[in-house]
């Protein structure tokens, strides 16, 4: 097995047909060069150069072992350019998937901090719904996971969880838009209201909430339940993550509603499966960009990273 030190000395020798002159461009002894050499000979099996009093002159076998050293020199070249550009996190594949609420702010702006384009990394990101993102990353066909969730199945590795209130967004004409402060469902009961499916429409329902409580509106998600509030005039019942992004988009207001369930979500990885470094750059930057709408809301940043 050639050494890299031993095709170094080899090629640096061919290009200037001189131990002394190689030596000196490489930075090593003549005694080095010359002993190095030597060794690269005994291991090929035939002598490599003819010692003239000018220097030396390659052999037919040396000059057919340079060209296959070049061939493979590019290689090798191009095999350390991508190692130090994947420990720079400048190379690699990113895989992961999430529901809707942080396709809107929280993925784009943790891209964005990766600075892809500057960079030779592929993404391949899907936008699903809790239970399908939990099932695909539980079948180990992605790196990171982001979902809304009452309790994580096993199989995950957990790397922040947290949760936050429900809100609603509040028009800039409308009665309750004139404060900033928590609400509470009883503050809702004679306006018409989109519910989300799950924990908050049954609360709406058992709490007889809305004036439209005997015929709900009920939507999958929060973005579904803006859209839907334009046309309607109801007031829609969302998680903070889209809350956020629709206040900074339209005018209204986003208030917390301060009696209903928790929104509960996770950002998980699949067990035995190991991220790269690209991968938990991606993660890091996902924790801090959640961890900025915790501090919108005000909300204990447990687990939050110290230095934001």
């Amino acid at each position: 097995m050639f050494t890299q030190k031993q095709l170094d000395v080899f090629r640096t020798v061919m290009s200037t047909g001189s131990v002394s002159e190689a030596a000196r461009r490489i930075n090593l002894s003549q005694p080095s060069v010359s002993r190095i050499l030597a060794e690269l000979e005994r291991q090929f099996g035939a002598s490599m150069f003819e010692r003239k009093s000018k220097g030396l002159k390659p052999t037919p076998e040396a000059e057919a072992f340079l060209e296959e050293v070049e061939r493979n020199y590019i290689v090798l070249t191009n095999l350390a350019d991508a190692a130090a550009q994947i420990v720079r996190k400048e190379r690699g594949r990113l895989s992961f998937a999430t529901i809707t609420s942080a396709s809107l702010e929280l993925v784009p702006r943790a891209l964005k901090h990766l600075e892809l384009t500057q960079k030779n990394i592929s993404v391949s990101w899907q936008v699903k719904s809790s239970k399908w993102v939990i099932d695909f990353a539980r079948s180990g066909a992605l790196k990171t996971g982001f979902a809304n969730v009452l309790r994580m199945p096993s199989g995950m590795r957990i790397l922040y969880e947290n949760a936050i209130p429900h809100m609603c967004f509040i028009p800039p004409d409308h009665p309750l838009a004139v404060d900033n402060g928590p609400l509470s469902m009883r503050d809702l009961r004679p306006y018409p209201v989109i519910g989300l499916l799950g924990e908050v429409a049954d609360e709406l329902a058992l709490r007889n909430i809305g004036t439209n409580a005997r015929f709900p509106m009920t939507v999958e998600t929060s973005l579904s339940a803006l859209t839907l509030s334009q046309s309607s005039g109801a007031i829609p019942i969302i998680d903070a993550f889209t809350a956020h992004y629709w206040e900074n988009q339209h005018t209204g207001r986003a208030r917390i509603i301060k009696n209903l369930p928790l929104y509960r979500f996770a950002v998980f990885e699949p067990l035995g499966s190991k991220a790269s470094l690209i991968d938990q750059e991606f993660q890091q930057c996902l924790i801090n960009e959640i961890c900025q709408i915790l501090k919108w809301l005000d909300t204990p940043r447990g687990g939050c990273p110290t230095d934001l």
